[in-house]
C-alpha cells in the first residue's frame, strides 16, 4: 500500500519536469517576433580630437649606479659633432638568366649521385649536383624540380614537358 502512495506523488512530478523540458525545447524552435528595423536612423557624430599638449622630460636626475647627477654640459660634451656620410649604393645590374629548361633525371632517384638533363641556351647538358656549366651551378634537385645558381642568384626550375 505504501508503494502506491509514492507513485501517486512521483508520477505528477515526473510529468511536470518532462512537460517543462518539452516546453523549453519547442519554445526554442519557434521563431521570435521579427521587429521591423526601418524606423531607427543612425546618426554619425564626427570624432573630435583634442590638441596635444607638448611636455618635456627632466633628465637632470641622479644616476642610480654612479650616484651623481648629470648636467646639460656633460651630455653635450659627450656627443661628437662628426658628420656622418652616407654611402650611396651602386645600382645593381639586373641579372639576365640564360634560357634553362629541366628535362628530367637520368639516373635512379635512389642512387647517391644523380644525373640531370638540362638545356642551357639551347645546349644539352648532363650535370650532377655541384657541377657548373655555362656559369650555371646545379645546387640540388629531384625528379620534379632543380635548384640552380647563376651569378649568386638562386632559382627553382620545374620539370619541362
Amino acid at each position: 500500500m505504501k508503494s502506491k502512495k509514492s507513485i501517486y506523488v512521483l508520477l505528477p512530478v515526473v510529468f511536470l519536469i518532462w512537460g517543462e523540458v518539452l516546453f523549453q525545447f519547442f519554445a526554442f524552435l519557434t521563431p521570435a517576433d521579427i521587429v521591423n528595423s526601418t524606423s531607427p536612423e543612425f546618426v554619425i557624430k564626427p570624432f573630435k580630437l583634442k590638441k596635444r599638449t607638448p611636455f618635456l622630460i627632466n633628465v637632470n636626475y641622479r644616476d642610480p649606479f654612479l650616484g651623481k647627477a648629470y648636467s646639460i654640459q656633460e651630455i653635450l660634451k659627450g656627443k661628437s659633432n662628426k658628420v656622418k656620410v652616407k654611402k650611396i649604393p651602386k645600382p645593381e645590374e639586373a641579372i639576365v638568366w640564360p634560357a634553362i629548361q629541366y628535362k628530367g633525371m637520368l639516373s635512379d632517384p635512389k642512387e647517391k649521385k644523380k644525373r640531370f638533363m638540362l638545356v642551357i641556351s639551347g645546349k644539352n647538358c648532363f650535370m650532377r649536383i655541384g657541377e657548373t656549366q655555362e656559369e650555371v651551378y646545379l645546387k640540388d634537385g629531384d625528379k620534379e624540380s632543380i635548384y640552380v645558381v647563376f651569378k649568386g642568384d638562386l632559382n627553382l626550375i620545374m620539370l619541362a614537358n
